[in-house]
């Protein structure tokens, strides 16, 4: 394990940035608010959430529709092909996800995809 160093008390000018080292620790860095390398890491950071928001809002605008596309090529599916366990877990994790997306926008979380998962393709 790194030796550790106490940090010196903050002041009004410093800032603390906290992010994830190896092993999931915490990391501490304290900055002058001034400073280099504390800017060019926010603008980095405005940049990344910039492009997160943009991102986001084009899958909005498009899954309605590739959500009703998907479901016309379920339909136009055979019997025999609808009725593969593939076909099953995707039709019902497609499902799953457009209805969160209509309600709170949640994720389809990894619980959730197991248990679809192991109700498709159960453990023999």
């Amino acid at each position: 394990m790194p030796d550790r160093q106490a940090m010196p008390p903050k002041t009004a000018d410093m800032v603390v940035i906290m992010s994830a080292g190896k092993g999931g620790e915490v990391v501490h860095q304290l900055h002058a608010s001034d400073c280099g390398d504390y800017l060019e890491w926010h603008v980095w950071m405005e940049i990344g959430a910039e492009q997160v928001r943009q991102e986001q809002e084009h899958a909005e605008r498009l899954f309605p529709d590739a959500v009703v596309r998907f479901q016309a090529a379920l339909q136009a599916l055979s019997a025999e092909q609808a009725d593969s366990p593939f076909v099953k877990a995707l039709a019902e994790l497609v499902t799953l996800k457009d209805t969160k997306f209509r309600g709170l926008g949640g994720f389809v979380i990894l619980p959730e995809w197991a248990d679809i998962l192991n109700r498709h393709f159960p453990d023999r």
